[in-house]
């Protein structure tokens, strides 16, 4: 088994001299294998782990990008038109946000979207599936051909959403009408944020007015996990919020703290119940999936790049708290 392992290893060492770097990839996750199938060996798998992702990286540049542009008839351009205006034409400021908030439509729809993805196009069926981030790192179900089709066709519906409606809207109603006193006048109207929070979005509203999306995103991605979970508290005194464990080290003994923002809590019934199905998917499509924007992920860790911290994003958490402010105005009445 040993000499396998070291057979294997050679043999991805010299694919890599020869740049073939698919090859070169396979053969150190084989090798890696053997290697776990026995103790010790540490330096060895050290470097298998190591020339994985140097690989995966490697293979990834053989790769062109493309980017795809759709033309809409004059139609469907006075049919977008007419939706945006709908909205965006709304005098009063407070009615037009809760129009955004409260609109299901910015929502893509998990039913439909998982509907379209049972049927797999030929080219992943036949293929094998091998999703990377970009330090070439596989990510989850980056191998499930089913579970990257529905993510295609998130993406696809969410960048519609935020592309052909969410923007043009923030950006007609910044030139016209939203500005940061009403901004921050609104939120606080609400009265379901604490005196803290609603400072510190302050904060966040300033910056974003004045171009900064970096503090923007900053502030707001972190701090949603705690309004989310307080306001799902708040809203239904049954939902479980709170984690309890066994502690480690002491036989029965346990220790309380409250759940993070997972795939868990949003995939739980309470909980859908209380946000809908839709939104509880779209929160953890944009913070939380390895195959999508996982904007929770990067910013915590310090993975987020530049060109990450964009208008678009910042417009896309702020809707995320606009639909808090109006789901919780409904769900009082």
């Amino acid at each position: 088994m040993q000499n396998n392992a070291q057979q294997t290893l050679n043999e991805a060492k010299e694919n890599e001299k020869q740049s073939l770097f698919w090859e070169a990839a396979q053969k150190y996750q084989e090798a890696l294998l053997e290697f776990n199938k026995t103790g010790g060996n540490e330096n060895e798998k050290g470097l298998c782990k190591k020339k994985i992702r140097e690989m995966n990286v490697e293979k990834s540049k053989e790769f062109l990008k493309s980017s795809v542009t759709s033309e809409f008839t004059k139609e469907q351009q006075n049919q977008i038109e007419k939706q945006i205006n709908s909205i965006a034409d709304i005098k009063d400021i407070s009615e037009l946000l809760d129009k955004i908030g409260g609109n299901h439509h910015f929502c893509p729809s998990f039913q439909e979207i998982t509907n379209k993805s049972k049927n797999l196009p030929i080219y992943l069926a036949i293929t094998d599936v091998s999703i990377q981030d970009e330090n070439g790192d596989l990510v989850k179900d980056g191998n499930n051909p089913t579970s990257v089709y529905f993510h295609q066709n998130y993406s696809l519906s969410q960048d519609c959403i935020v592309l052909i409606y969410l923007l043009p809207i923030f950006n007609k109603i910044m030139d016209e009408k939203l500005n940061i006193q009403n901004l921050s006048d609104y939120f606080r109207s609400k009265g379901i944020f604490s005196e803290d929070f609603s400072k510190i979005l302050d904060v966040a509203i300033e910056r974003f007015f004045n171009g900064d999306y970096i503090s923007t995103l900053h502030i707001l991605v972190p701090k949603f996990e705690k309004v989310f979970l307080d306001l799902t508290q708040a809203l239904e005194n049954n939902a479980d919020t709170i984690a309890s464990r066994t502690q480690k080290g002491e036989k029965d003994k346990i220790w309380t703290q409250d759940k993070t923002l997972g795939e868990d809590f949003l995939k739980n019934q309470d909980v859908r119940k209380i946000w809908g199905e839709d939104f509880c998917e779209q929160i953890i499509f944009v913070f939380l999936s390895q195959l999508g924007p996982k904007l929770r992920h990067k910013i915590a860790h310090g993975y987020s790049k530049l060109d990450e911290l964009n208008f678009q994003n910042s417009v896309l958490v702020f809707y995320f708290f606009l639909v808090l402010a109006a789901r919780v105005k409904k769900a009082n009445k």
